[in-house]
């Protein structure tokens, strides 16, 4: 598991016995739900959920008992790390897996950055099956891991001082250090997604940086 070292996981109350699927691929779904079957028994039930609203209103009621939240990227009504924004802020204390098609090193990076507690890309093959239960297994176990760095939204402004940013730029740098991607800044700030984009871009040439990870790294140092 050496590939996820640099994800925070933490121990589980020993109560909590429900994993909770979220990918809008039946198939996975029932993929899944076997495979953590066949690898732990009795020890966990799975739940599952095709859009991140019903996994939501599961997890409203269901908190307490959820274990472990697997979420794929790329849902019906979630796209990229919004999801998993979501859920950080709903319900901090519950682990979420990213378990995704994408393996790019930035969206890893980003996710671990904002509290993803591992990183499984779909590989479809047994080498990523193996690799998944093994990362369910080191959480439902509380293995320690380093701890991914803070990264505080906070003194955008003082910190964009000097460097002809407008009040937009500075408010959706705001948002992208607290997490936000494209289309969540765009519902948080009535902007256009293409105004959005041209913001970030505007922001990521005043400070020399290619990609949000860059960027963060920067404010969290």
């Amino acid at each position: 598991m050496k590939e996820e070292d640099d994800f925070t996981v933490r121990a589980l109350p020993g109560t909590r016995r429900t994993i909770l699927v979220v990918d809008d691929h039946e198939l996975v779904r029932i993929g899944m739900r076997i495979t953590i079957r066949e690898r732990f028994g009795d020890r966990f039930a799975v739940t599952e959920a095709a859009t991140l609203e019903d996994a939501l209103v599961f997890l409203n009621a269901h908190a307490g008992e959820t274990a472990l939240l697997l979420l794929d990227l790329q849902l019906d009504d979630s796209r990229g790390l919004t999801g998993l924004h979501v859920m950080r802020r709903s319900f901090p204390d519950l682990p979420v897996v990213i378990v995704s098609g994408s393996d790019d090193p930035r969206i890893r990076s980003e996710a671990a950055l904002h509290g993803a507690a591992a990183y499984v890309p779909k590989d479809g093959g047994p080498g990523g099956v193996t690799r998944l239960m093994e990362t369910i297994a080191s959480i439902a176990a509380g293995e320690p891991r380093p701890a991914a760095p803070a990264v505080p939204a906070r003194h955008a402004a003082g910190r964009a001082a000097g460097l002809r940013l407008t009040d937009r730029q500075v408010q959706v740098l705001e948002l992208v250090l607290a997490g936000y991607d494209n289309r969540a800044i765009a519902e948080e700030t009535g902007l256009a997604v293409g105004t959005v984009k041209n913001c970030v871009s505007a922001v990521f040439l005043a400070f020399n940086v290619s990609s949000r990870a860059e960027l963060i790294a920067m404010f969290a140092s």
